[in-house]
């Protein structure tokens, strides 16, 4: 944020008793240096308070983060992971949180590669954005299947890896109305690229070389 980001991209998965926390994988070992390997489906939510990363410190809560970026201004892409052990619980859980929290769900977007979560969360929390994650690996995301379940699910975006964005592609999801935000850009040069095929955002690990490229190339800095 002090970069110029406008906000934060993470991923959310639930523990035994339902708490949803900031972690990617299933297990602690990446974050712990192999310390602890244990998954977080396994503990209940004081356990997973409990650990210590790699560094110090401990992992956070989503309660945390959403509290932060109400008090920052920050808008938050939460990532709902396709590999939870508990899809429905996933979703309750996000809802709740978000169900107290009116003002900083305007500053919320939901994204997954999971299409049941994506359909789960429209019934759950209608109002919140939602974009369907694709990547390189899915053959759905060559065709126009993607855009498809985007369209189903009520989704308005897709977020591509930056690999699937040629300017054919992007030019038909633009037609078909999506917004695109696209991951993981660390390129300057491919950000301006990026910017001239006009997509709306950019999910990247240094904020500062990306603003700083698209200004020098007099690009409109995307979200």
């Amino acid at each position: 944020m002090d970069d110029g980001a406008d906000g934060v991209e993470l991923d959310v998965r639930t523990t035994a008793d339902g708490e949803v926390v900031v972690l990617h994988d299933p297990d602690l070992k990446r974050v712990t240096a192999g310390r602890d390997a244990r998954r977080a489906q396994d503990l209940d939510r004081r356990a997973f308070a409990g650990v210590e990363l790699e560094g110090g410190g401990c992992p956070p809560m989503l309660a945390e983060v959403l509290d932060w970026a109400e008090a920052r201004g920050a808008l938050v892409n939460v990532e709902l992971k396709h590999d939870t052990h508990d899809k429905a619980a996933l979703v309750r859980g996000v809802a709740r949180l978000l169900g107290g929290r009116s003002k900083v769900a305007e500053r919320v977007m939901f994204s997954t590669f999971d299409p049941e979560i994506l359909a789960r969360v429209a019934l759950a929390l209608p109002r919140v954005p939602r974009a369907f994650l694709i990547h390189d690996g899915q053959e759905l995301a060559r065709t126009f299947v993607a855009p498809g379940v985007a369209h189903v699910t009520g989704a308005f975006a897709l977020n591509p890896q930056r690999t699937l964005c040629s300017p054919r592609r992007v030019a038909e999801w633009r037609r078909q109305g999506l917004a695109l935000h696209v991951w993981t850009v660390n390129d300057p040069d491919e950000a301006v690229d990026l910017a001239a095929l006009g997509v709306d955002g950019l999910i990247g690990d240094d904020p500062a070389a990306l603003l700083a490229s698209l200004a020098n190339a007099g690009a409109s800095p995307c979200t």
